[in-house]
C-alpha cells in the first residue's frame, strides 16, 4: 500500500518524518508547488493527483490545509482511504473566523507584496498558525512566495466541502487552536493534541493512522 502524505500550509512534508507506518505501506511525500495566480483549488487538486500512483493500492493523509486538498482530489481519484488530520470536513467544523473571513473575502483584497514584505513578518505569522520554534520554522516552513501566501490563505479560509469523500478518517487534537476541537465530529481524538501534533503528538498519530491502515 502506498501512503501518500500532503502538508499543511507552509511547511514541508518534513513534519511527517516521525509517522510510523505498518511493515506493509510505502511513504511517498507530495510537497506543495507554486499555484498560478488564478487557479482554482479544484484545478490545484487536479495537478496534484497526477503525481499519484494509480496502478497501485494508495491511501493519502492530508494535513490541515493538505486536508482540504485531499479532499478536493477524491473528484479525481479514488484512495482507497483518506486521513484527515488537523483539518475540517464539513461548514459546521469551520471556525467562526473563517466564515468571517469568507463573507468579508478580505484576503481577497489584501495586497499580494504585503504576503512577502519581510522574514520577520512571514515567521510571526507562521508561528500564529503552527506555535513553532525558530528552529523549527528554519527547518519545516519551506513554501513562502507571495503568490502561494496569498492563495493559500484565500483558499483555506474560502474552500467549502462540496462532496463528502468515501472513507474518511478524521484524526483532531482538543488543543487544536486554528480548527477548534468543539466544532469536530466523529474523529479520532488525540488529547491534548494542537495543530502541530503530527510531530508534538507523533505517536499516538502514528498509532491511530496504523489503526485505520490496518482496519
Amino acid at each position: 500500500m502506498n501512503v501518500y502524505f500532503i502538508s499543511g500550509m507552509c511547511v514541508n512534508c518534513g513534519v511527517f518524518d516521525k509517522i510510523e507506518l505498518p511493515e506493509n505501506c510505502t511513504r511517498s511525500y507530495i510537497e506543495w508547488s507554486i499555484p498560478k495566480k488564478e487557479e482554482t483549488i479544484e484545478e490545484y487538486a487536479f495537478q496534484l493527483s497526477k503525481k499519484i500512483d494509480l496502478n497501485k493500492p494508495f491511501v493519502i493523509v492530508g494535513y490541515s490545509l493538505g486536508g482540504i486538498i485531499m479532499q478536493e482530489m477524491n473528484k479525481f481519484i479514488h484512495p482507497e482511504k483518506n486521513i484527515l488530520i488537523s483539518s475540517i470536513k464539513a461548514e459546521k467544523e469551520r471556525p467562526l473566523l473563517f466564515k468571517i473571513a469568507k463573507a468579508s473575502h478580505i484576503l481577497k483584497h489584501i495586497p499580494q507584496a504585503l504576503y512577502s514584505v519581510n522574514k520577520t513578518l512571514s515567521n510571526a505569522f507562521t508561528r500564529l498558525i503552527y506555535d513553532m520554534t525558530i528552529e523549527e520554522i528554519e527547518e519545516y516552513v519551506s513554501y513562502t512566495s507571495s503568490i502561494y501566501m496569498k492563495w493559500a490563505t484565500c483558499q483555506i479560509t474560502e474552500w467549502l466541502p462540496s462532496q463528502q469523500c468515501d472513507n474518511l478518517y478524521h484524526i483532531h487534537g482538543t488543543k487544536d487552536q486554528i480548527f477548534p476541537y468543539k466544532h469536530v465530529s466523529n474523529a479520532y481524538t488525540i488529547k491534548e493534541g494542537d495543530h502541530l501534533m503530527v510531530m508534538r503528538k507523533h505517536e499516538e498519530v502514528s498509532k491511530v493512522i496504523s489503526e485505520i491502515l490496518l482496519k
